[in-house]
């Protein structure tokens, strides 16, 4: 098997730890098999290796968003209600666009009509390259006017027994996790985001369900008792944790317990910037409102040790897939120093994906999922969301986008033949 020598680069490794420079970072086949100090690397004998030279260059994990729906448009009159075999291609160049931004995984917390099964598949199977996924399904959630936004993206449930049966039903279709709303929501018409929706027992059964196989749950929350709800049910990830500020003592809960923040910022700052056509007058006062808040809260968790992980909501209103990285620039005006947002990126989105075993960070043994940068992220955070400042992108140990193809002594096999780049022509960041 031939090695892959990425030689030279600063390594910004995911840990928190300060940058390595002139470091060395071996792959072998889909993992890493050395990080650190080239003198200190002993090569197997009569193994090959070729080399790429990265002096000058910045090399991180692969990011991780915790929150996307790669079925959804990203536009501000689109409620998808148009053929599944066009929102099937629409999720394929979502996905494309995501990895070309250095976003080597993803978690999908609400599809349509299973097809992410599907597109995962074809991913799995090498037909295209994507982000690694992992899949929620339809999002449970009690009858509500919000359950018809989207066509076949949520599965109503009322009472426990409704929403076992629901969550049985996303986990036989291949689900990963399980996604409930616990409260309204921002972009729903007719529903409050501060108003609970399943209760205490409701969301229990999801999350018995999902531990009984191992898995897991992420609540969709704004308002601050469908918070503790969710906490005291055991949901593993927050979706948004709008009005969390308000409880000091809940915030101290989900330290100790380890519950994940998933502030999805940029969802919020995406509707209320600037000149944004077509975006309903009701959408853009509810955003506002809530958006002071949604800041506070991540401020005041990342004092109270809340663990918190990167998440966009990619595919609300102008909240385009691929630009994924925009929203650690948020999480840095919410008071996150550009270190924790690059850990809240890689290592922290792992452990909330449950991920960290294998992802997150660059450490022997891991896969070997990585990006390559001109610029350092942390003297500019948002040159992370600039295409053209990334150089490489690796996922399992190998290159995957179009423009890498010619680069020299990388061996054919690290090479992914089944790239199509689908960039976001015309938009500057």
């Amino acid at each position: 098997m031939t090695l892959l020598r990425l030689q030279h680069a600063a390594v910004i490794d995911g840990t928190g730890r300060p940058p390595q420079p002139d470091t060395l970072v071996v792959v072998r086949g889909d993992r890493i098999a050395y990080v650190g100090p080239e003198a200190a690397w002993a090569p197997p004998p009569d193994e090959p290796a070729a080399a790429i030279d990265l002096t000058g260059r910045y090399l991180l994990p692969g990011l991780i968003d915790c929150h996307v729906h790669l079925a959804c448009e990203c536009l501000p009159d689109s409620t998808l209600q148009g053929p599944l075999g066009w929102t099937t291609l629409v999720m394929l160049r979502h996905a494309q666009n995501t990895l070309a931004a250095g976003f080597t995984s993803v978690r999908d917390v609400g599809g349509r009509h299973f097809l992410e099964f599907s597109l995962r598949r074809a991913l799995e199977a090498g037909w295209f390259a994507g982000p690694r996924l992992q899949l929620a399904g339809k999002l449970l959630s009690i009858t509500s006017t919000g359950s018809e936004w989207y066509d076949g993206m949520y599965r109503e449930a009322d009472g426990p027994d409704e929403v076992r049966k629901a969550a049985r039903e996303q986990l036989k279709a291949g689900a990963d996790l399980i996604k409930v709303l616990a409260t309204g929501a921002v972009l729903a018409p007719g529903e409050q985001p501060g108003a609970v929706q399943f209760g205490v027992d409701e969301l229990r059964a999801a999350v018995e369900e999902a531990e009984k196989v191992g898995k897991s749950v992420a609540a969709h929350a704004h308002g601050l008792q469908g918070i503790r709800n969710a906490v005291q049910a055991g949901a593993r990830t927050i979706e948004h944790g709008t009005y969390l500020h308000q409880d000091p003592r809940l915030m101290e809960t989900m330290a100790e317990r380890g519950v994940f923040l998933i502030p999805t910022l940029k969802a919020g700052f995406d509707v209320i910037a600037g000149d944004r056509p077509g975006i309903p007058p009701w959408i853009i006062e509810k955003s506002k409102e809530v958006q002071e808040d949604a800041l506070l809260s991540v401020r005041r968790a990342l004092a109270m040790g809340v663990p918190i992980a990167l998440g966009t909501d990619a595919a609300t209103p102008y909240n385009f897939h691929g630009e994924n990285a925009l929203e650690l620039v948020y999480m840095a005006e919410a008071g996150l120093s550009p270190m924790q947002a690059i850990v809240a990126a890689t290592r922290d989105a792992a452990r909330a994906l449950g991920w960290a075993d294998r992802l997150g960070t660059l450490e022997a043994g891991k896969l070997a999922d990585l990006i390559v940068v001109k610029r350092d992220p942390l003297a500019d955070l948002k040159s992370l969301a600039d295409r053209r400042n990334i150089e490489y992108v690796m996922q399992g140990g190998r290159f995957v986008a179009r423009e890498f193809a010619d680069a020299r002594g990388i061996p054919e096999a690290a090479m992914a033949g089944a790239w199509v780049c689908c960039g976001l022509p015309g938009r500057e960041i």
